[in-house]
């Protein structure tokens, strides 16, 4: 008999972690078979492949996180810490294929392709999605991260028709102009339901200001690179503007995600969460550091 139901140590914390943080906002679900996601006749008729099928029928995925108290599949997760792999938009980047398993990255892309035809959102992060971040200066990582977006695109689902009419109503009053306003606004109603975002605005509603941070990052192979920064004011001088950078963060993580403009907006969730963390820290709600920090801080391009 199998001493225990997780293929590594790693992924035991994982899941002890998942259900420390996160039960009270999803269910958590380990080693659940495939058979018990996808209907068993979807599977049969996935591939022409006998092997694969068989695979599939067998295999199990390491994490499923659930809508709370439902059963209903918002995410799966596959931990990939033997090769260090990762995923993003259904498909799987490895550097190595490891003598013990060969025919591992098959697998993984196997199972992303099933999930991918059925519309079941799946990721596969290794180590670096799942460590704690350092630059946060507590005990949040990337997975974090993603289950919270995970939670903020279910509920966006569950009400996409209401949504549909909001923006069909919206063009009929005012155009397109009348659309992209609505669109916003329904942007701020699904972020309600993210645990990281109601984080981050619970940190910066105690600051005297938080700009809006959208940074664009640098794409260098398959990671993201970019510096997030508590600015203050805008001044002109000879045609170039100039602010106050009071504090920064740098910020690189892979390019993993879902969808293809995921790891854009998960690097923008992360990054806006640390420099909170950090500003929460160094500054607080001590108006004399605020005041001091401005005062002190030279204007920059």
């Amino acid at each position: 008999m199998k001493k225990s139901i997780f293929d590594s140590k790693s992924e035991k914390i994982i899941f002890k972690r998942l259900k420390t943080f996160w039960s009270k906002y999803v269910d958590v679900f380990p080693q659940i078979p495939v058979r018990n996601i996808i209907d068993y006749e979807v599977i049969k008729n996935f591939s022409k492949n006998p092997k694969a099928i068989d695979f599939l029928l067998k295999t199990s995925f390491d994490f499923v996180i659930c809508e709370l108290d439902t059963g209903i599949p918002i995410l799966i997760i596959e931990f990939d810490g033997l090769t260090g792999g990762f995923s993003q938009e259904g498909k799987f980047y490895t550097e190595s294929n490891p003598k013990t398993d060969p025919y591992r990255k098959l697998k993984m892309e196997t199972k992303l392709s099933l999930c991918s035809q059925n519309k079941i959102p799946i990721i596969v992060i290794s180590y670096n999605e799942s460590n704690i971040l350092s630059e946060s200066g507590d005990w949040i990582s990337i997975l974090d991260v993603i289950i919270g977006d995970s939670i903020e695109k279910r509920y966006y689902e569950k009400n996409y028709n209401k949504y549909m009419n909001m923006l069909s109503e919206a063009y009929e009053y005012g155009g397109s102009e009348s659309v992209e306003m609505t669109s916003i606004e329904i942007d701020l109603i699904n972020e309600q339901f993210n645990p990281v975002k109601i984080k981050i605005a619970k940190i910066t509603d105690k600051f005297p200001f938080w700009p809006m941070q959208i940074v664009f990052p640098q794409e260098n192979e398959n990671w993201l690179i970019g510096k997030f920064s508590l600015s203050f004011g805008l001044q002109t001088i000879n045609n170039s503007f100039y602010t106050k950078k009071l504090l920064e963060i740098d910020l690189k993580i892979r390019k993993v995600g879902i969808f293809d403009s995921d790891s854009i907006f998960l690097f923008n969730t992360i990054g806006e969460y640390c420099l909170a963390r950090k500003t929460e820290r160094e500054l607080g709600i001590d108006s004399n550091k605020w005041t001091n920090i401005i005062k002190n801080t030279e204007w920059t391009s």
